[in-house]
């Protein structure tokens, strides 16, 4: 394997360690999502932002009324998982191995369903507003665009908001190996630029969602799923 490789699959123990203590809140977010899936009776087309294997969305999707699945991931590896993981939905799939804000600037079709998780905070907002217009774009006027984000409290920093994630590691993370609790710290400080709840949401207005709202924010007010629509 090449050194991209052996990157991928070091990184993704770690994230599979979270998926498994649940410390991302994975299980609560894949159940709203499973229940918001199985609530639409009308056949949609699904775009999965940055899907990683897409195991929380392929869960969120068996048995729902998808016609048609597309994935996004720049990670062959993670595209070859995925691949694997959504075969069983028995819809048409497309997978394509790019970043996710280069293929939303390119992209010219709409989707009944957008999914992105954990990935728009590792732009600045000035990316991340772009990124919500073509967001905008990819959505379908009468679809709905889901988000899954690191949030900042009221007047937070970015330097407040990782001091309060590395004090709360105690206790959710400690049967994490001291590597991967540092490989996760140093991932957070480096490369998290989170938005307030409030400003996730003005961004998504501004880019012409005109229905916006959160629908889980785990307990210690780390993480938050919010639904937009036009």
């Amino acid at each position: 394997m090449g050194n991209a490789v052996h990157a991928f699959f070091s990184q993704w123990d770690i994230y599979r360690l979270c998926i498994e203590h649940n410390t991302l809140f994975h299980r609560e977010v894949g159940e709203i999502l499973r229940r918001e899936m199985q609530a639409r009776s009308e056949p949609f087309t699904f775009l999965d932002l940055a899907c990683g294997d897409a195991d929380l969305t392929a869960s969120a999707l068996r048995g729902s009324a998808v016609r048609a699945y597309t994935g996004v991931d720049f990670s062959a590896p993670a595209l070859a998982l995925a691949a694997e993981g959504v075969a069983a939905l028995g819809c048409p799939r497309t997978l394509h191995e790019t970043d996710f804000a280069g293929f939303l600037r390119d992209n010219n079709g709409t989707f009944g369903v957008v999914y992105l998780g954990l990935s728009l905070h590792h732009l600045d907002t000035a990316a991340k507003r772009e990124t919500m217009r073509h967001l905008r774009r990819a959505t379908a006027a009468d679809g709905t665009f889901y988000l899954f984000e690191p949030i900042l409290h009221g007047g937070e920093s970015r330097e407040g908001y990782v001091a309060r994630w590395a004090a709360a590691m105690d206790g959710p993370y400690d049967p994490f190996p001291a590597d991967a609790r540092e490989a996760l710290l140093e991932h957070v400080a480096e490369s998290e630029r989170p938005e307030s709840p409030e400003d996730y949401l003005a961004l998504a207005r501004e880019a012409g969602f005109h229905h916006g709202e959160v629908l889980f924010t785990d307990p210690g007010s780390f993480y938050s799923l919010f639904r937009f629509s036009a």
